[in-house]
């Protein structure tokens, strides 16, 4: 490097820039008065440098780990047993909220169907159970809501 000032490393005798606080090569801490600290343990003149993929790698497995995550939990499919009982659930839990006093413990699909004093309903058509159009939804003793057909046995 010709027509460059350097500067010689008083602990390793390497060659650097003028005006570098560390040595390149050794960590060194040069001063401007000649004197040398304590050598930084472990530095490395490569690392530590700005690489785009130190930004890129770790927004990408985020983006990829979001979209896993999120096509994960969506919740039942529409039109499975479970995504009926799931939509009577949030009925039931709108209608006993809006109701304390008259809580629901048997399932009354005609009232969770009638529209409120805001001409809103709980439930705007009856959940039908997919496999068996005749089966039943109920709230059994744990008030959990379950389909007659759809039972999951143990």
């Amino acid at each position: 490097m010709s027509g460059v000032l350097q500067t010689v490393c008083p602990a390793c005798k390497a060659q650097n820039e003028a005006g570098s606080l560390m040595c390149k090569r050794c960590g060194e801490i040069i001063s401007k008065k000649g004197k040398t600290s304590k050598n930084v343990e472990g530095y490395n003149a490569d690392e530590g440098s700005f690489k785009p993929s130190c930004v890129i790698i770790p927004i990408a497995l985020s983006l990829i780990i979001g979209l896993v995550l999120f096509f994960s939990f969506r919740g039942p499919k529409a039109g499975t047993c479970e995504y009926n009982r799931q939509k009577i659930v949030s009925a039931l839990f709108k209608f006993n909220r809006a109701n304390p006093s008259q809580k629901m413990t048997t399932l009354d699909m005609e009232t969770l169907m009638k529209q409120d004093s805001k001409g809103k309903s709980y439930l705007k058509d009856k959940p039908v159970c997919p496999v068996n159009p005749t089966a039943q939804y109920q709230i059994d003793e744990a008030g959990t809501v379950i389909c007659t057909n759809c039972i999951k046995r143990k």
